[in-house]
């Protein structure tokens, strides 16, 4: 840019420019603005990451809601009432021998694993855990000792520690899937 030209009180031509203190008081603006700009970057990709990690968090919870839901209300080789695994469901760590609703009772797996037991590849610090319990039909909310009909299951999904989704559903036996429906 080309200097500003004036006149001084003696007619003479003299170039205008910077002083020092405005150079520094630009400086300072501008630093402040790159600062306040960076601030922003960072908030958006934290942002991100913990929408994507919400995201992939219920996609487990439901992953695995659908794998419990899919199961008989109770188990076929039980007397009715029975509750949890049954000595011939205790395996090799997976989920592979379990064969109705209540036997994910209490399961919990990091990193998370498919029903076979395999792990699922880029979840480390990820965590998948299942309550299950009786309920009362008019109150799902109050926990019943004895088999009511009706059983809620609660999936929790965290990473290092964090809870990120919880997913609930209701189980009853008033409605069981036909062997076609079976996995």
């Amino acid at each position: 840019m080309a200097p500003r030209l004036r006149y001084d009180m003696e007619r003479r031509l003299v170039a205008g420019a910077f002083t020092l203190v405005e150079a520094i008081v630009s400086i300072v603006i501008v630093g402040v603005m790159l600062v306040a700009a960076l601030n922003t970057v960072a908030a958006s990709q934290t942002t991100q990451r913990k929408m994507s990690d919400r995201n992939r968090a219920m996609l487990l919870a439901q992953d695995l809601m659908s794998e419990i839901l899919r199961q008989p209300y109770e188990d076929p080789d039980y007397a009715p009432g029975s509750f949890g695994l049954g000595a011939d469901e205790v395996g090799d760590g997976s989920r592979a021998l379990w064969e109705d609703v209540d036997d994910y009772d209490g399961w919990k797996a990091s990193p998370p694993q498919q029903k076979d037991g395999t792990l699922l590849a880029g979840f480390d610090g990820w965590t998948r855990g299942v309550v299950v319990n009786w309920v009362q039909g008019n109150d799902i909310t109050a926990v019943s000792g004895v088999d009511t009909g009706v059983k809620r299951i609660v999936v929790t999904v965290t990473r290092d520690n964090l809870p990120l989704a919880t997913l609930e559903a209701l189980r009853t036996n008033a409605w069981d899937y036909g062997p076609e429906e079976q996995e």
